[in-house]
């Protein structure tokens, strides 16, 4: 669904940050398109591996396995917004600035229209300036959610 993401958000002149998985990258074309339309990648590590405390040795792997695909990456963001030490010291040892949301879109958990339509109104009750939403382009409903949200946040000024 991320072209369909690019197309909206270039629509209103937006640019955002794609949080790539590593394993997941199959279209370079695509990595390119983002890029080339202004947007930034982040590392969101190799596989999208439940985080373990403990396992600082597998975070760094994870991390670095990703980087070594998308090398432009200045920002890290931890699966499940789980920053463990293992991350964290796998971001510091490659630069890479730890981010997190501040408003969860919770597109990754619609099942149905009605689920998008009742996240778009509660993205658009909740947000305020500064918030730092977090999209999924994967699932099917972020689409429809952006319909909603994008046009009330660009009416509201907070583009």
């Amino acid at each position: 669904h991320t072209p369909a993401v690019l197309d909206r958000l270039a629509a209103f002149g937006l640019r955002a940050t794609f949080f790539l998985v590593g394993d997941r990258i199959c279209d370079p074309a695509l990595v390119r398109r983002i890029t080339g339309e202004g947007h930034t990648l982040g590392n969101h590590t190799f596989a999208h591996a439940v985080p373990r405390w403990t396992e600082l040795g597998a975070a760094r792997d994870e991390v670095a396995k990703c980087q070594a695909l998308v090398p432009t990456a200045k920002v890290l963001r931890a699966p499940f917004g789980k920053l463990t030490p293992g991350l964290w010291l796998a971001a510091r040892h490659l630069r890479l600035e730890c981010v997190h949301w501040s408003l969860d879109s919770g597109d990754w958990q619609c099942r149905s229209e009605p689920d998008a339509l009742r996240c778009a109104r509660e993205v658009i009750e909740l947000v305020r300036p500064g918030d730092i939403l977090l999209f999924h382009d994967n699932h099917r409903w972020s689409r429809t959610i952006l319909d909603s949200v994008l046009p009330e946040l660009a009416r509201r000024r907070l583009l």
